[in-house]
């Protein structure tokens, strides 16, 4: 006897927003644009929920709606600035083969966008110092690129979490330098060379790589 195969299951209906669901969403996006105009403006440990309430132009009530804590505020913050920026560098490194490439364009991308968006890249650097838990994720987001480096033979480091304190901590001081007005002509490719170099890639392919022109979005 042979097994009839199985009568597909009917998909549950998917529910439409309800205007409660698009209210929520709208204020608890407000409060994270609020809050990332105070990040960039002081310390995440210095900013009290009131004060976020006042910029927000909210009641405090409504803030421990969405937020219970400080650190569960920077964590959203910190979500929001961070995983949106590296899922369009993942999309836009989607083609490229090589992972210490790859690793290069996501440095150099991070750095461009603290010239181009310093409030943005001033809310991220306060987050990480503030967050431990925000560094391990952008730490995530170049793990495999690590790793296909040392695979390909481009790479040679001998501890994989230095290797990633290294080039997370290299990008976001390079993100305060250009913030604090201290960025050289080229910094980009400059400071992802100095890592493709720490990481142990020879000096000529440091130089190569780190310099190789950066993908183009449609």
């Amino acid at each position: 006897m042979t097994d009839r195969p199985a009568s597909p299951r009917p998909e549950s209906p998917v529910e439409p927003l309800t205007r409660g669901h698009k209210k929520r969403a709208r204020t608890r996006q407000g409060l994270l644009d609020a809050a990332l105009r105070l990040f960039s403006r002081q310390d995440v440990a210095a900013t009290a929920l009131q004060e976020l309430a006042t910029e927000a132009e909210v009641s405090t009530g409504t803030i421990y709606n969405y937020f219970r804590t400080r650190e569960e505020l920077a964590e959203a913050v910190g979500l929001a600035l961070a995983s949106e920026f590296s899922e369009t560098i993942t999309e836009l490194s989607e083609g490229v083969s090589s992972g210490a490439q790859r690793l290069a364009i996501g440095v150099r991308m991070f750095i461009r966008q603290a010239q181009a968006d310093p409030q943005w890249a001033s809310a991220l650097v306060r987050v990480i110092h503030f967050d431990r838990a925000m560094h391990s994720k952008l730490a995530g987001y170049v793990l495999n690129d690590l790793r296909a480096g040392l695979a390909e033979g481009t790479l040679r480091y001998t501890d994989e979490g230095i290797a990633l304190d290294l080039v997370v901590s290299a990008a976001t001081g390079a993100m305060r330098a250009t913030l604090d007005g201290r960025a050289i002509p080229d910094h980009d490719v400059r400071v992802t060379e100095m890592i493709l170099l720490a990481l142990g890639a020879t000096a000529a392919k440091a130089k190569k790589i780190a310099a190789l022109p950066l993908p183009q979005g449609d």
